[in-house]
C-alpha cells in the first residue's frame, strides 16, 4: 500500500509540475516598478478546488507577535506535521514547488531581474545565484498587515500563490511600490508611491526578484499589504546558507 501511495504521489507531482511550468511560461511579465511576473491557473482546476477545501489545520507556527499570521513550512520534515489524510496532496505540492523544473521556469521568466541581482551581488552570471525553494502555507487573520519592504537579501526570488475559495476578496492582494516624491502624500508609505495591487483571486500568483538599494536604486522590490487575507502559499527561493 505504501508503494502504491508513493507512486500515486509521484504521478500527481509530475502533473502539478507540468501545469505550474506552463502557467509560469504563460505569465505576464512587467519591468515596472521592478521585474515581476503575474501568473494564472497555477494548479489544475479540479486539484485547486480540492486543495482549498483541504487546508491543513495542524503544524502552524506564529510568525507575528500578535498571532495574526501563522506559517506551515512545507520543506524538510515539516510535511509530516500535516494531517495524515491531507499529507499526500500537500507533499506533492511541496515536491512541485521545490522541483528543478519550476526553478528553471522562474529563472527564464525573471531573467532580467536576476541579471540586476547578479550584478549587485558581484557574481559572474545568473547561474551563480544559487536558489533553494522554501515553500510555506500562510494563514492570516483580520488585523494583519505589513509595511512596504523589499524583502531580506537572503531571498533571491519571492513567489506567492493566492488560495481563496472565491473572488470576493480581490482587493486583498499585495501592493507594489516605487520610490517617488508623490509618496509624501501617502501617510506611512515611507516616500513610496503605490503602483499596483495584485488581485487576490483563486489560483493566481506572482513572483519577483528581491532587489535592494545596492542592486538598483530605481528597481528596489518594494511591496507590502494594507489589508488582511486568509490563505496563501508562498515559495521563497533562498540561498543555500539560509
Amino acid at each position: 500500500m505504501a508503494a502504491l501511495a508513493k507512486t500515486a504521489t509521484s504521478h500527481l507531482t509530475d502533473e502539478l509540475v507540468a501545469h505550474a511550468v506552463a502557467s509560469i511560461e504563460a505569465a505576464d511579465h512587467f519591468s515596472f516598478p521592478f521585474p515581476h511576473i503575474f501568473f494564472r491557473d497555477f494548479f489544475p482546476a479540479d486539484f485547486y478546488q480540492d486543495l482549498v477545501r483541504s487546508i491543513p489545520t495542524e503544524g502552524y507556527d506564529p510568525i507575528t507577535g500578535t498571532g495574526t499570521r501563522m506559517a506551515l513550512r512545507l520543506y524538510g520534515d515539516n510535511v509530516e506535521k500535516i494531517d495524515p489524510e491531507l499529507r499526500s496532496a500537500w507533499a506533492a505540492v511541496s515536491a512541485m514547488l521545490t522541483s528543478k523544473e519550476v526553478e528553471r521556469a522562474i529563472r527564464i521568466k525573471l531573467n532580467d531581474g536576476l541579471e540586476i541581482r547578479a550584478r549587485g551581488d558581484k557574481v559572474a552570471s545568473i547561474d551563480d545565484l544559487k536558489l533553494v525553494a522554501k515553500p510555506v502555507v500562510y494563514k492570516e487573520k483580520d488585523g494583519y498587515k505589513i509595511k512596504p519592504h523589499p524583502d531580506t537579501c537572503k531571498k533571491v526570488v519571492s513567489m506567492q500563490l493566492y488560495c481563496p475559495a472565491d473572488t470576493s476578496q480581490e482587493a486583498l492582494g499585495t501592493t507594489l511600490y516605487r520610490a517617488s516624491l508623490k509618496g509624501l502624500m501617502h501617510v506611512g508609505s515611507y516616500c513610496l508611491e503605490p503602483v499596483k495591487t495584485m488581485p487576490f483571486l483563486p489560483n493566481v500568483g506572482y513572483a519577483f526578484v528581491v532587489l535592494k538599494a545596492y542592486h538598483s536604486l530605481t528597481k528596489m522590490s518594494w511591496h507590502g499589504r494594507r489589508l488582511s487575507r486568509p490563505i496563501s502559499l508562498a515559495s521563497r527561493f533562498l540561498t543555500p546558507s539560509t
